[in-house]
Protein backbone atom coordinates (compact mmCIF):
# COMPACT_ATOMS: atom_id res chain seq x y z
CA UNK A 1 0.00 0.00 0.00
CA UNK A 2 1.48 3.30 -1.12
CA UNK A 3 0.82 6.10 1.39
CA UNK A 4 1.93 9.71 1.79
CA UNK A 5 1.21 12.41 4.36
CA UNK A 6 1.87 16.12 4.24
CA UNK A 7 3.53 17.60 6.16
CA UNK A 8 6.41 15.21 6.74
CA UNK A 9 8.77 16.82 9.24
CA UNK A 10 10.63 13.71 10.35
CA UNK A 11 10.56 13.34 14.15
CA UNK A 12 8.57 16.58 14.58
CA UNK A 13 5.54 15.47 12.57
CA UNK A 14 4.81 12.39 10.51
CA UNK A 15 1.67 10.61 9.32
CA UNK A 16 0.90 7.25 7.79
CA UNK A 17 -1.95 4.97 6.87
CA UNK A 18 -1.92 1.71 8.78
CA UNK A 19 -4.71 0.01 6.82
CA UNK A 20 -7.16 0.48 3.95
CA UNK A 21 -9.50 -2.46 3.42
CA UNK A 22 -12.73 -3.18 1.57
CA UNK A 23 -15.39 -4.73 3.78
CA UNK A 24 -17.68 -6.49 1.36
CA UNK A 25 -21.01 -7.43 2.93
CA UNK A 26 -20.31 -11.11 2.43
CA UNK A 27 -22.66 -13.85 3.55
CA UNK A 28 -22.16 -14.36 7.31
CA UNK A 29 -19.44 -16.90 7.96
CA UNK A 30 -17.84 -16.42 4.54
CA UNK A 31 -14.65 -14.53 3.80
CA UNK A 32 -15.19 -11.16 2.08
CA UNK A 33 -13.46 -10.70 -1.26
CA UNK A 34 -12.60 -7.97 -3.71
CA UNK A 35 -15.38 -8.82 -6.15
CA UNK A 36 -18.21 -6.46 -5.23
CA UNK A 37 -21.88 -6.77 -6.06
CA UNK A 38 -22.97 -3.45 -7.66
CA UNK A 39 -26.44 -3.88 -6.12
CA UNK A 40 -25.15 -3.76 -2.52
CA UNK A 41 -23.50 -1.16 -0.31
CA UNK A 42 -19.99 -1.93 0.91
CA UNK A 43 -17.64 -0.24 3.35
CA UNK A 44 -14.04 0.88 3.24
CA UNK A 45 -12.18 0.66 6.52
CA UNK A 46 -9.43 3.24 7.03
CA UNK A 47 -6.85 3.47 9.82
CA UNK A 48 -4.21 6.21 10.05
CA UNK A 49 -1.99 7.90 12.58
CA UNK A 50 0.09 10.99 13.10
CA UNK A 51 2.96 11.31 15.53
CA UNK A 52 5.84 13.54 16.59
CA UNK A 53 6.43 16.39 19.00
CA UNK A 54 4.44 18.91 16.89
CA UNK A 55 1.22 16.82 16.90
CA UNK A 56 -0.34 18.50 19.97
CA UNK A 57 0.30 21.94 18.43
CA UNK A 58 -1.26 20.97 15.08
CA UNK A 59 -4.31 19.34 16.65
CA UNK A 60 -4.94 22.35 18.90
CA UNK A 61 -4.78 24.79 15.98
CA UNK A 62 -6.63 22.99 13.19
CA UNK A 63 -10.20 22.01 12.33
CA UNK A 64 -12.09 19.72 14.67
CA UNK A 65 -12.99 17.22 11.91
CA UNK A 66 -11.05 15.02 9.55
CA UNK A 67 -12.61 14.73 6.09
CA UNK A 68 -12.29 11.20 4.72
CA UNK A 69 -12.88 10.60 1.01
CA UNK A 70 -12.69 7.48 -1.15
CA UNK A 71 -12.19 7.61 -4.90
CA UNK A 72 -12.35 4.93 -7.57
CA UNK A 73 -10.16 5.13 -10.65
CA UNK A 74 -11.25 2.90 -13.49
CA UNK A 75 -8.62 0.50 -14.79
CA UNK A 76 -9.51 0.84 -18.47
CA UNK A 77 -12.78 2.42 -19.62
CA UNK A 78 -15.19 3.60 -16.96
CA UNK A 79 -15.83 6.35 -14.43
CA UNK A 80 -13.35 8.07 -12.15
CA UNK A 81 -15.39 9.27 -9.20
CA UNK A 82 -15.51 10.06 -5.52
CA UNK A 83 -17.45 7.07 -4.22
CA UNK A 84 -17.85 8.13 -0.58
CA UNK A 85 -17.15 10.99 1.80
CA UNK A 86 -17.52 11.37 5.55
CA UNK A 87 -16.11 13.19 8.56
CA UNK A 88 -14.69 12.00 11.86
CA UNK A 89 -14.08 14.18 14.88
CA UNK A 90 -10.45 14.75 15.81
CA UNK A 91 -11.37 13.88 19.41
CA UNK A 92 -12.24 10.33 18.23
CA UNK A 93 -8.52 9.60 17.91
CA UNK A 94 -6.89 7.41 20.50
CA UNK A 95 -3.40 7.63 21.93
CA UNK A 96 -0.79 5.44 20.25
CA UNK A 97 1.93 4.65 22.79
CA UNK A 98 4.09 2.91 20.15
CA UNK A 99 5.25 6.28 18.77
CA UNK A 100 6.00 9.65 20.44
CA UNK A 101 2.91 11.89 20.73
CA UNK A 102 1.00 9.39 18.59
CA UNK A 103 -2.70 9.59 17.74
CA UNK A 104 -4.57 7.00 15.70
CA UNK A 105 -7.99 7.07 14.01
CA UNK A 106 -10.12 4.28 12.55
CA UNK A 107 -13.15 4.96 10.43
CA UNK A 108 -15.46 3.12 8.04
CA UNK A 109 -17.09 4.89 5.13
CA UNK A 110 -19.99 3.44 3.20
CA UNK A 111 -20.06 3.26 -0.58
CA UNK A 112 -23.67 3.13 -1.75
CA UNK A 113 -24.89 0.50 -4.19
CA UNK A 114 -24.85 1.41 -7.86
CA UNK A 115 -21.97 3.91 -7.76
CA UNK A 116 -19.62 1.79 -9.88
CA UNK A 117 -20.73 -0.07 -12.99
CA UNK A 118 -19.67 -3.62 -13.72
CA UNK A 119 -17.91 -4.83 -16.87
CA UNK A 120 -19.73 -3.70 -20.01
CA UNK A 121 -19.33 -1.71 -23.23
CA UNK A 122 -18.33 1.50 -21.38
CA UNK A 123 -16.66 0.09 -18.28
CA UNK A 124 -14.00 -2.48 -17.43
CA UNK A 125 -15.57 -3.17 -14.03
CA UNK A 126 -12.07 -2.87 -12.47
CA UNK A 127 -11.22 0.00 -10.10
CA UNK A 128 -8.27 1.12 -8.01
CA UNK A 129 -9.44 2.68 -4.75
CA UNK A 130 -7.72 5.72 -3.24
CA UNK A 131 -8.50 7.11 0.22
CA UNK A 132 -7.67 10.60 1.49
CA UNK A 133 -7.78 12.22 4.91
CA UNK A 134 -7.72 15.98 5.33
CA UNK A 135 -7.56 18.28 8.35
CA UNK A 136 -8.11 21.91 7.36
CA UNK A 137 -6.15 24.92 8.57
CA UNK A 138 -7.24 28.54 8.47
CA UNK A 139 -3.92 29.79 9.85
CA UNK A 140 -2.69 31.06 6.47
CA UNK A 141 0.68 30.94 4.74
CA UNK A 142 2.68 28.78 4.38
CA UNK A 143 -0.24 26.45 5.03
CA UNK A 144 -0.66 24.02 7.90
CA UNK A 145 -3.22 21.59 6.46
CA UNK A 146 -2.68 17.91 7.11
CA UNK A 147 -3.38 15.67 4.12
CA UNK A 148 -2.91 11.94 3.72
CA UNK A 149 -3.24 9.76 0.64
CA UNK A 150 -3.34 5.97 0.38
CA UNK A 151 -3.79 3.63 -2.54
CA UNK A 152 -6.22 0.92 -1.61
CA UNK A 153 -6.86 -2.39 -3.31
CA UNK A 154 -8.09 -3.00 -6.84
CA UNK A 155 -11.66 -4.31 -6.89
CA UNK A 156 -13.90 -5.86 -9.51
CA UNK A 157 -17.58 -4.93 -9.67
CA UNK A 158 -19.62 -7.88 -10.85
CA UNK A 159 -23.23 -8.94 -10.40
CA UNK A 160 -23.02 -12.50 -9.00
CA UNK A 161 -26.04 -13.77 -10.98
Amino acid sequence: MLTTFDPDKGPLFKGEFLDVAVLDPAIPGHVPNLVLDPRRDYRISVKWRIYGSDVPLYLAALSSEWRVNAYAESMGPGPEVRVATDTINVSAGTNDATVPFGKVWEHRITVPAGVLPEDGPNSSGLYKLVVTTFLNSTIGQPGFDIAGFAEGPIVRVENPV
